[in-house]
């Protein structure tokens, strides 16, 4: 079996505690420390702000959401397609166009339009 080399060299590591110190350590720093003042601080009122605010935030976010799917989604209505076919024949191209840029007309409607006329 191996020796370790602190056996080999027959050497010891020299410190030594004496007796009872940790006993009485905790005592000893206890008193070289400061005596510490203790202050109890009551707690900031809470204000009424402070408790809506979650809830005026939570409301505003939902007002957003539904703002932002009203400007979304919305259109100016639909056009029928006997109104097209009036302006279709009412007016020139130009105008048709303007009119159909102008109340957002989908393409669909537009090529329902195109297989009517043919």
């Amino acid at each position: 079996m191996k020796k370790g080399i602190l056996d080999e060299i027959n050497r010891k590591s020299g410190m030594k505690v004496p007796d009872g110190y940790f006993d009485s350590l905790h005592d000893r720093v206890m008193q070289n420390l400061p005596q510490k003042e203790i202050i109890v601080e009551r707690p900031a009122p809470i204000s009424f702000w402070t408790m809506a605010k979650p809830w005026v935030y939570m409301a505003a976010m939902f007002a957003g959401i539904a703002l932002m799917f009203k400007v979304f989604t919305w259109t100016s209505g639909d056009i029928s397609d006997s109104q097209m076919n009036a302006m279709a024949k009412d007016s020139d191209t130009e105008i048709v166009e303007d009119f159909i840029f102008l109340n957002n007309v989908s393409d669909y409607t537009i090529y329902e339009f195109i297989a009517e006329v043919d």
